[in-house]
């Protein structure tokens, strides 16, 4: 038994490897295609890095020990306008940099969305029905209960709709579906199939959770109304002082008709500058948007409702995980005008396109970050695979 279960484990570690590998070079492959939007038209472009900006990009990020790509830098000064030397590599973030400040071997158990209010604050969880963890059904008091006692007729009574998740090791919104009461009275999904707990384990297996749909705010709602548009705000937990900033933060935008706000399902992100929205946002494959559904421009926005409430949230939740210096929470607020939490992200936290709108993803804190990243990375190799 110990043999097979070596066995098993090398052949989970080759795995995390194999697709660790294929993303660094999707990322190259995506910059790539993106990098012909800023092609000269006419002779001209919106700014291009000179030799000696790239020469010092390279000398700065090249401490870590790997050959820097000038792809990610050429993409965001394309879209920023000017240089900035801050702006972090990505396949150097997410293989360096991200498993340096975050504790890899103990962060994925926190992304965990069916403990989600058993290890953050439980009263800015959406209510959740249904959780099995591990093949366990438990109860919101963390009691083992039979799957033949959970009666789902009683538990949604009075809910017009549920969204069941897939609880770990899904990102980007894969493993989501909406469920929503029908004519007959029963939770549908769009495939009209009902919702049962046989459903639920012949879909999942294990490892999903029903939760409460979250009618969100109207100031966020007329952006898409079919969507629960949710903030991303990222923190970080300084090396120096250990104190907890919000480095930014951007809301995410479903598409027309789309039941979830992904970039990869359509949606739009739109980042906070200052705290307003930024002029414009952007959509998969790097095309601006600059307003949505004949509303007016984003420039011209107000204050969002509710910003500082969300940044004062991310950074409490922040403060009580310990093993991770970056984290991505996803927040919304609902129509009460409460911010609810909705994920909490500590590994493979998207960075893809912010640093196109805001710039250096840690602007001021860079060289302490890089300087950390130094003497605390356990490895040069951009392929490494921490062990689990």
């Amino acid at each position: 038994m110990r043999f097979k279960n070596q066995v098993l484990g090398y052949l989970a570690t080759f795995a995390r490897k194999a697709y660790r590998v294929l993303h660094y070079h999707h990322l190259v492959e995506q910059n790539v295609a993106l990098a012909k939007l800023f092609q000269p038209v006419n002779g001209q472009v919106k700014y291009r890095p000179n030799a000696n900006e790239m020469q010092g990009y390279k000398k700065k990020w090249g401490q870590l020990g790997v050959e820097i790509k000038d792809i990610y830098l050429r993409n965001a000064s394309g879209f920023l306008g000017y240089f900035d030397i801050n702006v972090v590599p990505s396949d150097l973030y997410f293989s360096v940099i991200e498993p340096t400040l975050n504790n890899r071997k103990y962060a994925l158990a926190y992304e965990d969305k069916a403990r989600i209010d058993w290890i953050n604050k439980p009263n800015n969880i959406p209510p959740i029905y249904v959780r099995n963890i591990n093949g366990v059904f438990y109860d919101n008091n963390k009691s083992e209960i039979s799957k033949e006692s959970i009666d789902l007729d009683v538990l949604l009574e009075g809910k017009d709709g549920v969204v069941v998740k897939k609880t770990i090791e899904v990102h980007g919104g894969k493993g989501v579906e909406m469920f929503d009461r029908n004519a007959k009275g029963q939770m549908e999904n769009s495939k009209g199939e009902v919702l049962s707990i046989v459903l639920l384990e012949e879909k999942f297996e294990k490892d999903f959770m029903v939760q409460k749909l979250v009618d969100q705010h109207p100031y966020y709602k007329a952006l898409n109304p079919s969507s629960l548009n949710t903030y991303r705000v990222l923190t970080y937990r300084s090396v120096v002082d250990n104190q907890i900033h919000v480095l930014y933060s951007y809301l995410r935008i479903g598409a027309p008709e789309s039941r979830v706000d992904n970039i990869s399902n359509g949606g739009v992100f739109l980042c906070v500058k200052n705290g307003r929205f930024a002029e414009f946002g952007l959509k998969k494959g790097g095309i601006k948007v600059e307003r949505m559904n004949g509303s007016i421009a984003f420039k011209d926005m107000d204050k969002p409702p509710l910003l500082d409430e969300v940044f004062a949230l991310a950074k409490e939740l922040a403060a009580s995980h310990y093993y991770c210096r970056l984290l991505g929470f996803d927040l919304a607020v609902n129509a009460e005008g409460k911010v609810v939490h909705i994920e909490t992200n500590t590994s493979d936290i998207g960075i893809e396109g912010l640093q196109s709108v805001h710039g250096g993803l840690f602007h001021k804190y860079t060289d302490e970050v890089l300087e950390y990243c130094q003497t605390h990375a356990s490895t040069t190799s951009k392929y490494k695979v921490y062990d689990c």
